[in-house]
């Protein structure tokens, strides 16, 4: 298999959609429920991300082919437990992903890979209080091997992938406002570790 995974701004499917938009993605829904190859829909639309989401936290095109078909297994035969809570049906299939990227790194002992686009690392260095552009890279990226994997997350979702903290909530599987707090702490503790 060899997908393109890079993504554009341009390209950038947005994680947000209208009501209508959610509306007719609940009806998707039920129609998969119904009829599992009306599933078909939902898996074109949402392959990629997922695979995409996959590919970044293990570089290896193979293991996210594999991790997301375990995914859109999963997605189909639990598809009667979801519950649509306002959010795109992809925060629920991030989730599954988190889930089975989590269960990977445990049970084979793969290390994460954290890929950031330099624009974002730029943000995140202002937000934490550097000033200079090529130190303040530098001396986030030392800070960051500091946080855990829980905390990079959070910084993942919100910085890099660009998610609401509603969005975020659904798919680590916390509250919106633990969400908020949990990200704020940790670019408190950004701040703390660049100015040490």
């Amino acid at each position: 298999m060899n997908a393109d995974v890079s993504q554009s701004a341009h390209e950038q499917e947005k994680h947000h959609q209208s009501k209508a938009q959610l509306d007719e993605e609940v009806l998707q829904i039920k129609a998969a429920i119904a009829n599992p190859q009306a599933f078909g829909a939902l898996y074109n639309k949402y392959y990629l991300r997922i695979f995409r989401y996959v590919f970044q936290r293990v570089e290896d095109e193979d293991t996210a082919a594999d991790v997301t078909s375990v995914v859109f297994s999963k997605a189909l035969f639990g598809l009667n437990k979801y519950q649509f809570r306002g959010v795109p049906f992809s925060a629920w299939l991030f989730r599954v992903a988190q889930n089975e990227l989590n269960s990977l790194f445990r049970k084979n002992k793969v290390q994460k890979v954290v890929n950031i686009p330099l624009e974002n690392l730029a943000q995140i260095a202002e937000d934490a209080g550097e000033e200079n552009l090529e130190e303040r890279i530098e001396h986030l990226k030392k800070a960051m091997k500091n946080l855990s994997e829980d905390e990079l997350e959070l910084i993942e979702q919100r910085y890099f992938e660009n998610r609401s903290y509603k969005e975020m909530s659904e798919i680590l599987d916390i509250e919106e406002n633990n969400a908020r707090v949990k990200t704020f702490r940790v670019i408190q503790k950004l701040k703390n570790l660049l100015t040490k």
